[in-house]
């Protein structure tokens, strides 16, 4: 009858809780295998922790005679009998090396007993117990560390990694939690766990249980390997089960009130950043309003300018970087405006945040403000420049003008066929041109002669000084008085 109720608290219980709860119950079970060579679990367990040091504890129920019935065996590449543990004692392996503990296996069949093996490369020993006494002690090759990358197969043996299971090594009987330690148990250690089957003694070497019995019970399964009930659960466990889930139950619901708690409160601050946003998206549509009226006042600068070639080529060049600081400054705007789409999307800002945004929109503004003045300036620079250029024009034409006439006189004077008796001591086109007596005196021989000599001088002499009075003479000369004087 306490068996039967103990089945309905614990269906009604596996009814009520998840799957993590279907594990915590699982844990209580133990596994029988069948009779075939066949049923086996098999996988590739992480070893690392147990490199240097281990030990594997298992309940043992044997329920028949073969050969080697294997129930733990662990092969890798290098060494495929690692580890080979039975349940008589028969064809034992660590580290390859074969041992016959028949002798020692007394237990009955039938009957559940504890076994485990305890080793490390420090003390380069490895221990066997059953039932908590050490029954054989072997020492191992010195520097020797446990294999890595191997496979792990309960029920049966290994003739390679993961596989060569036949018939001779069947385990066929029951295993209950099975564990594998990253140390070496003591003696006083295994002892305890050895002194009651339904003891949790194990748990407490949480840190240490690298391979634990609960993860073993979910293992995928070869062949026929049920779960059956080891005796070990009871109304104890199955209240200090409902306690705990319980205690998660109101958990979970103080969590979930807090969470509707946050959740009436994030809905209050998106409404309210929703406001803000509407307002922020009328700022930045004026601004960029602005920033178009700015682009065509540019452009209509941009087509009044009319300066000289190199002026206008650094103008157009200041204007192509204002171009592209404005172009710089409307992506940074847009990307401002991405951004706070996706702030509105999200509505995960704080209201220090948007006012940042205003604080940096209003510096925009003021920077859009002394580019258009800076603008401004640039203009009425190049209108006065402009003015300085026309006038710089009107004076270099003047100049020209009188450059024509003075050479096309020069030119008449030196082809002047006169025979005018010298009257001067200027003998040099030079002296001639610089002498106060060739500008005050008269039309002389001499002075036409020096004329001659010099005007093919004259388009090769940059920097002559051409003054009124030597045009004056060359007028008069020209204009009749080109007789010889005395």
């Amino acid at each position: 009858m306490k068996r039967v109720l103990l089945g309905i608290l614990a269906l009604l219980l596996l009814k009520a809780t998840n799957a993590d709860s279907n594990a915590d119950l699982r844990r209580y079970n133990a596994l029988k295998f069948g009779q075939t060579d066949q049923d086996y679990i098999i996988y590739k367990p992480d070893m690392r922790p147990s490199q240097t040091a281990l030990t594997v504890c298992a309940w043992i129920r044997r329920l028949r005679s073969t050969t080697r019935p294997v129930w733990f065996s662990y092969a890798t590449s290098s060494q495929a009998k690692e580890i080979q543990i039975t349940d008589d004692g028969y064809q034992f392996f660590m580290f390859g090396d074969l041992s016959d503990l028949r002798s020692v296996y007394t237990v009955s069949q039938g009957t559940w007993f504890h076994n485990c093996l305890a080793w490390d490369s420090a003390s380069q020993t490895r221990n066997l117990y059953i039932n908590g006494v050490l029954v054989d002690s072997k020492a191992t090759p010195a520097g020797r560390t446990l294999g890595q990358d191997g496979y792990l197969v309960l029920g049966n043996e290994q003739d390679g990694p993961g596989t060569g299971m036949d018939s001779g090594d069947i385990f066929g009987g029951e295993l209950y939690k099975l564990n594998v330690f990253s140390k070496k148990l003591s003696q006083s250690e295994v002892q305890e766990m050895a002194t009651e089957m339904c003891s949790e003694v194990e748990e407490t070497y949480e840190d240490e249980r690298s391979i634990k019995w609960e993860d073993i019970v979910l293992k995928t399964r070869n062949g026929d390997i049920t779960e059956i009930g080891s005796g070990c659960l009871t109304t104890k466990h199955l209240s200090a089960i409902i306690v705990q889930k319980e205690e998660r139950l109101n958990s979970t619901l103080e969590e979930l009130e807090l969470i509707k708690q946050e959740k009436e409160t994030y809905r209050n601050n998106l409404e309210s950043k929703a406001g803000q946003l509407n307002t922020t998206e009328e700022e930045l549509a004026q601004t960029k309003s602005d920033l178009n009226t700015t682009e065509e006042e540019l452009a209509q600068t941009k087509s009044d300018l009319n300066t000289t070639e190199e002026e206008l080529a650094q103008t157009k060049s200041d204007l192509n970087t204002t171009e592209e600081e404005l172009a710089q400054t409307k992506s940074d705007l847009n990307t401002t405006e991405e951004e706070l789409a996706q702030t509105k999307s999200d509505l995960n800002t704080t209201e220090e945040e948007l006012a940042q945004t205003k604080s940096d929109l209003n510096t925009t503004e003021e920077e859009l403000a002394q580019i258009k003045s800076d603008l401004n300036n640039k203009e009425q620079q190049l209108n006065t420049t402009e003015e300085e250029l026309n006038s710089t024009t009107a004076a270099l034409n003047k100049t020209q003008t009188e450059l024509e006439r003075v050479k096309e006189l020069l030119e008449k004077a030196a082809n002047a066929t006169q025979d005018c008796p010298l009257n001067s001591t200027v003998t040099s086109y030079w002296d001639l041109l610089y002498s106060d007596e060739f500008l005050g005196g008269i039309v002389t021989t001499e002075k036409l002669e020096v004329l001659r000599k010099g005007i093919s001088k004259l388009e090769y002499f940059e920097g002559i000084r051409i003054t009124e009075g030597v045009i004056r003479f060359l007028k008069l000369f020209h204009d009749g008085e080109d007789q010889c004087n005395n």
